[in-house]
């Protein structure tokens, strides 16, 4: 029996997705929601399960990406509170990690502005001109 109009899987397909989210495994997630492992296997052959199962993989990580960007806030609140620490050797660590964080950040927004540029260039008549070219 379907789930609804739209869906192509089956019910019980449906039940098992959660298990395959938050198992450490196939066989453990098989176990979990009462079914053979090689019943698992069967359905990640089916392009309809493949996509879902994708799907909701995609959603459970955006929501923990969302959770782990609210606490990133009071991340930074506790390491800029740890730099006026007694503590010298707190306030040193605190401050590394700050430091640390700042170079990374600041590295990955350069490739982004660089990736950026890349893709507009290759995108250009230029490129297509250059690239044209160099096939000799």
């Amino acid at each position: 029996m379907k789930s609804n109009e739209n869906s192509k899987l089956s019910q019980r397909q449906i039940q098992v997705l959660p298990h395959l989210l938050h198992s450490p495994s196939y066989e453990e997630a098989a176990r979990r929601a009462g079914i053979t492992s090689k019943q698992i296997y069967s359905w990640l052959k089916q392009p309809e399960f493949q996509e879902e199962l994708k799907k909701q993989r995609n959603t459970t990580f955006c929501d923990a990406l969302a959770a782990l960007k609210a606490g990133s806030q009071k991340a930074v609140r506790t390491i800029l509170y740890l730099l006026d620490d007694k503590d010298p050797r707190i306030r040193l660590l605190a401050a590394e990690k700050i430091l640390s964080n700042a170079f990374k950040g600041t590295e990955l927004m350069d490739i982004e502005e660089r990736l950026s540029a890349l893709e507009q260039f290759s995108e250009s008549p230029q490129s297509k001109i250059l690239f044209k070219s160099n096939d000799l």
